[in-house]
Protein backbone atom coordinates (compact mmCIF):
# COMPACT_ATOMS: atom_id res chain seq x y z
CA UNK A 1 0.00 0.00 0.00
CA UNK A 2 2.76 2.25 0.85
CA UNK A 3 4.47 1.73 -2.40
CA UNK A 4 1.55 2.42 -4.36
CA UNK A 5 0.95 5.92 -2.53
CA UNK A 6 4.98 6.94 -2.88
CA UNK A 7 4.74 5.43 -7.15
CA UNK A 8 3.00 7.97 -8.39
CA UNK A 9 4.89 11.16 -6.41
CA UNK A 10 8.21 9.93 -7.67
CA UNK A 11 7.17 9.33 -11.00
CA UNK A 12 6.64 12.94 -11.19
CA UNK A 13 9.79 14.02 -9.42
CA UNK A 14 11.51 11.90 -12.19
CA UNK A 15 9.58 13.13 -15.13
CA UNK A 16 10.80 16.94 -13.70
CA UNK A 17 14.03 15.57 -13.89
CA UNK A 18 14.12 13.77 -17.10
CA UNK A 19 11.93 15.74 -19.69
CA UNK A 20 13.85 19.21 -19.27
CA UNK A 21 17.10 16.89 -20.12
CA UNK A 22 15.63 15.20 -23.26
CA UNK A 23 14.46 18.57 -24.51
CA UNK A 24 17.32 19.84 -23.71
CA UNK A 25 19.11 17.45 -25.58
CA UNK A 26 17.01 17.48 -28.63
CA UNK A 27 17.14 21.61 -28.93
CA UNK A 28 21.18 21.77 -28.33
CA UNK A 29 20.96 19.37 -31.81
CA UNK A 30 19.06 21.86 -33.97
CA UNK A 31 20.61 25.34 -32.17
CA UNK A 32 24.33 24.43 -31.77
CA UNK A 33 24.29 25.57 -28.04
CA UNK A 34 25.18 23.24 -25.06
CA UNK A 35 22.75 20.82 -23.59
CA UNK A 36 23.13 22.15 -19.98
CA UNK A 37 21.99 25.90 -20.95
CA UNK A 38 19.08 25.06 -22.56
CA UNK A 39 18.08 22.72 -20.03
CA UNK A 40 19.28 25.64 -17.61
CA UNK A 41 16.87 27.72 -19.37
CA UNK A 42 13.63 25.09 -19.61
CA UNK A 43 14.31 24.81 -16.01
CA UNK A 44 14.32 28.78 -15.27
CA UNK A 45 11.26 28.52 -17.12
CA UNK A 46 9.98 25.98 -14.79
CA UNK A 47 10.40 27.30 -11.33
CA UNK A 48 8.72 30.95 -12.60
CA UNK A 49 5.77 29.14 -13.24
CA UNK A 50 5.67 26.63 -9.93
CA UNK A 51 6.21 29.69 -7.66
CA UNK A 52 2.71 30.29 -6.38
CA UNK A 53 0.60 33.17 -6.68
CA UNK A 54 -0.36 34.12 -3.35
CA UNK A 55 4.03 34.74 -2.32
CA UNK A 56 4.18 37.87 -4.09
CA UNK A 57 0.81 39.45 -5.11
CA UNK A 58 -1.53 39.27 -1.81
CA UNK A 59 0.49 42.22 0.05
CA UNK A 60 0.34 44.68 -3.03
CA UNK A 61 -3.68 43.53 -3.58
CA UNK A 62 -4.72 44.10 0.38
CA UNK A 63 -2.38 47.69 -0.03
CA UNK A 64 -5.12 48.38 -3.01
CA UNK A 65 -8.22 47.66 -1.39
CA UNK A 66 -6.92 48.83 2.13
CA UNK A 67 -6.95 52.44 0.14
CA UNK A 68 -10.37 52.35 -1.20
CA UNK A 69 -11.70 50.97 2.00
CA UNK A 70 -10.44 51.30 5.26
CA UNK A 71 -12.28 48.87 7.21
CA UNK A 72 -11.06 46.09 4.54
CA UNK A 73 -9.99 42.73 6.84
CA UNK A 74 -8.25 40.16 5.06
CA UNK A 75 -9.01 36.63 5.63
CA UNK A 76 -6.07 34.80 6.78
CA UNK A 77 -5.38 31.68 4.00
CA UNK A 78 -5.25 28.22 4.98
CA UNK A 79 -2.25 28.07 3.82
CA UNK A 80 0.71 29.83 1.43
CA UNK A 81 2.88 28.26 -0.64
CA UNK A 82 1.33 24.76 -1.74
CA UNK A 83 1.14 21.51 -0.54
CA UNK A 84 3.99 19.23 0.18
CA UNK A 85 4.31 17.83 -2.80
CA UNK A 86 4.33 20.97 -4.53
CA UNK A 87 7.26 22.06 -2.51
CA UNK A 88 9.14 19.29 -3.18
CA UNK A 89 8.64 19.03 -7.28
CA UNK A 90 9.92 22.87 -6.47
CA UNK A 91 12.90 21.91 -4.69
CA UNK A 92 13.42 19.21 -7.31
CA UNK A 93 13.54 21.96 -10.52
CA UNK A 94 15.25 24.48 -8.44
CA UNK A 95 17.88 21.61 -7.58
CA UNK A 96 18.36 20.74 -11.23
CA UNK A 97 18.71 24.57 -12.26
CA UNK A 98 21.26 24.58 -9.62
CA UNK A 99 23.05 21.39 -11.53
CA UNK A 100 22.84 22.75 -14.98
CA UNK A 101 24.17 26.12 -13.88
CA UNK A 102 26.86 24.62 -11.73
CA UNK A 103 27.66 22.28 -14.79
CA UNK A 104 27.60 25.50 -17.14
CA UNK A 105 30.08 27.22 -14.77
CA UNK A 106 32.23 24.18 -14.67
CA UNK A 107 32.76 23.42 -18.77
Amino acid sequence: MIKQSLRKPLLICLLYILIPLILGSIAGIWIKLSIFVLTAIIYGIMLVFMIPSDVFFSSTLDYNIKSVNPSYKHETPDYIGGTKQQLINFAVVALGLVVCLLLILLN
